[in-house]
């Protein structure tokens, strides 16, 4: 298993935050990882996520999905298969928890990579967490200006 795990703290509710994640339509306004994805948040819903092949990169590799969970405004999970579950999948998936200290939402990203094709995947998938980190600072952006 591999991982990319960011987290960052976001000044509005976990609801707004949530609202935000979910508006899979609005992502090209702000999202620089994902600037578009249809579908909808719904457990067991297909997703479709044109991906670029490396940060910045303009070719584009369209990745489909299956939303594993969305327990609202608490986590999102989708998850891609490479093949077959067994020989390569990732989980890409937002936590959001109430921060009692700071007020506002503590939000945890990850990508978990699993199966055998995982060191393969990860070589890629690495050079991705700076991006990751972006969209954090985007939807923070966001959902602080809509707070």
């Amino acid at each position: 298993m591999h991982q990319i795990r960011t987290e960052t703290h976001i000044s509005a509710s976990p609801e707004q935050v949530w609202k935000i994640l979910c508006d899979f339509d609005s992502y090209g306004e702000w999202n620089p990882l994902v600037p578009r994805m249809r579908g909808t948040a719904v457990v067991g819903s297909r997703l479709t996520l044109p991906t670029a092949m490396w940060p910045g990169g303009r070719v584009v590799m369209p990745m489909r999905a299956i939303v594993e969970e969305a327990t609202a405004p608490r986590r999102l999970a989708w998850r891609t298969t490479m093949l077959a579950r067994g020989f390569g999948s990732s989980v890409h998936d937002f936590v959001l928890s109430p921060d009692a200290e700071r007020g506002g939402t503590h939000l945890l990203h990850r990508e978990t990579v699993t199966g055998a094709i995982a060191p393969v995947m990860w070589s890629m998938l690495r050079r991705f967490e700076p991006v990751f980190d972006q969209l954090n600072q985007a939807l923070k952006r966001r959902a602080e200006g809509s707070a």
